[in-house]
């Protein structure tokens, strides 16, 4: 579990243990339910949650009122995966047979390749990844079926998705309700931390029927977790740490498979990113065998004051709270701490500078002419 003197809210640690061991969630009161069902759906894990209980015939077995919840959530994802399907099967037709690789990612390749992970997932947009040489004939191809940016661009913005981000801004379609996240690469390009995307694509496995392919078991898992603990702040990112359990879990069955984890972390520099990966899915969720791959990863771990500062941060920025409260001082701390973190990972400081700059001149310009503070994803 977190460190010692992160005070964890008592529906968030019974949603954490019924992950853990689903015979827990028998236990519950309805009143213990009511806290559990709501900081679960704040951090996007009701339907995750229910297919995990239901794989363990659990789900049948607790209060119907509490059942109710999510019998309603399912419907819920139900819709919504018809709908990434959808999307999924649009976007193959048009982008699909062009002489790249079309390389599903996160949830619509868990989708694509039926894993247990896609399960109960909610889903908001779909992600793909072509090579860079081929982002901006793709974007040419989408905006000529209509896909158009969700948000207006001044030429800072441009610049900044162009040349040092990892992904366009998210694509929208007035006949689809989900968004696209069109990337050429995991991390940015200027990061700290930059992974080989030659041999992410090669190394990418077809998905039969389809045109998309999926990355490698590996790579999976660290893309993961290069996307909480390298290009993230942490905050609300409980559901993501929880892909890595479900990954981990499921991966676990195949013969050699840590040693290949490690092996492919050291072939994309993303070792720390996975330590933490397993440190963190380890002791909010009980991955089993986290502690064996820690060991194996010895030579990427952090020292031991960076491993206990980022265990009370972490936990803090990771964990709901009850929606009852307002985030404690010590959580927007840790959240503010986190994200200069993030930006030092993300800009070599060079960029980090001018980035800080034109965004704070940005924001005093926009908040006197009240109006929006421009694209998040900008940092």
């Amino acid at each position: 579990m977190p460190a010692p003197g992160v005070r964890i809210d008592p529906s968030v640690r019974l949603l954490l243990e019924c992950f853990r061991a689903p015979s827990a969630a028998l236990g519950g009161t309805e009143c213990e339910w009511d806290g559990v069902v709501r900081v679960a759906r704040a951090a996007r894990l009701l339907g995750p949650l229910g297919a995990r209980l239901a794989a363990q015939g659990v789900l049948e077995r607790i209060p119907p009122p509490v059942r109710a919840h999510f019998d309603s959530e399912q419907a819920l994802v139900a819709h919504r995966t018809q709908m990434a399907r959808r999307l999924l099967g649009e976007l193959g037709r048009l982008l699909g047979g062009r002489g790249f690789p079309l390389v599903a990612l996160k949830g619509g390749a868990y989708l694509l390749q039926g894993r247990a992970c896609a399960r109960g997932r909610l889903f908001n947009d779909v992600d793909l990844m072509v090579p860079r040489a081929h982002l901006d004939a793709v974007e040419g191809v989408l905006r000529e079926a209509g896909w158009e940016f969700a948000e207006s661009l001044d030429a800072y913005d441009e610049r900044y998705y162009r040349e040092w981000s990892h992904e366009l801004p998210p694509l929208e379609h007035p006949e689809h309700p989900l968004q696209l996240d069109l990337h050429h690469s995991l991390l940015p390009p200027v990061g700290r931390v930059r992974p080989n995307d030659a041999a992410l694509c090669a190394d990418s496995v077809a998905v039969e029927g389809t045109p998309f392919r999926v990355l490698a078991p590996a790579d999976q898992v660290l893309h993961v977790c290069a996307h909480v603990f390298q290009d993230s702040d942490l905050a609300e990112m409980l559901r993501d740490v929880s892909d890595v359990d479900a990954l981990l879990r499921e991966y676990a069955t195949r013969a050699g498979f840590a040693d290949e984890l490690v092996a492919r972390a050291r072939v994309h520099g993303l070792g720390r990113a996975l330590w933490y990966g397993a440190e963190f899915s380890g002791a909010l969720f009980g991955t089993p065998g986290a502690d064996a791959l820690k060991a194996a990863l010895a030579f990427a771990a952090p020292g031991a004051a960076a491993r206990r500062a980022m265990a009370r941060l972490g936990a803090r920025a990771l964990l709901p709270e009850s929606p009852d409260r307002l985030p404690s001082l010590a959580r927007r701390g840790a959240r503010q701490l986190l994200f200069l973190r993030y930006l030092f990972l993300r800009f070599p400081l060079r960029l980090l500078v001018l980035h800080a700059a034109y965004k704070g001149a940005r924001r005093v310009r926009r908040g006197r002419e009240g109006g929006a503070a421009g694209p998040e994803q900008a940092g």
